[in-house]
């Protein structure tokens, strides 16, 4: 019961543990200073197309190819937008909206443009115009997952503009008042 495991018990360890730590290691070409460390693979043969031949992209369909750029027109919209190219961000999401053709990405690209116009370091914010942005996503893609949140704008923004109108009366009032 209480008796101490063989040498040979041990030695049997010993030699599973070197097995797993050299077996991991097979799988690594030695590094040298000017060469980094790679896993041993065959290396991949890319064939190049025949020059005869269209290339995929010219070869997928209209409606595919142009919701793919719509996309890529989106992300560099999303991504001016967060450098604070405010006025590009617009452009590249119009792109975006014309090539969509009223299906998705062109939900985000109007989200987005609501986004730029309420953007409260855009020197052109206009949360009028935001609203209308936001509303057409609404109105335009009632399935899209940016409704929601588009409709928490319109009634963020909506809220806003009441509160400017009624400082707007309150001011009115005071210059009369002191007339």
């Amino acid at each position: 019961m209480g008796r101490k495991p063989s040498r040979a018990g041990q030695h049997v360890h010993i030699y599973f543990a070197l097995l797993i730590l050299v077996s991991g290691c097979a799988f690594f070409k030695k590094a040298t200073p000017e060469e980094p460390r790679v896993a041993l693979e065959p290396p991949v043969v890319v064939p190049e197309p025949a020059p005869e031949q269209e290339p995929a992209v010219l070869m997928e369909p209209k409606e595919a190819r142009e919701r793919r750029e719509a996309q890529e027109y989106l992300q560099l919209a999303q991504n001016l937008l967060a450098k604070g190219d405010y006025e590009g961000s617009v452009r590249e999401s119009q792109k975006a909206l014309t090539l969509a053709k009223n299906q998705a990405p062109g939900d985000e690209a109007l989200f987005n443009m609501g986004l730029v116009y309420a953007h409260p370091k855009n020197p052109k914010k206009d949360n009028k115009r935001a609203i209308g942005f936001f509303s057409r996503v609404v109105k335009s893609y009632p399935e899209s997952p940016w409704t929601e949140q588009a409709k928490i704008w319109v009634g963020v923004l909506d809220g806003m503009e009441k509160l400017k109108q009624v400082d707007i009366e309150i001011e009115e009032k005071k210059r009369d008042r002191s007339r």
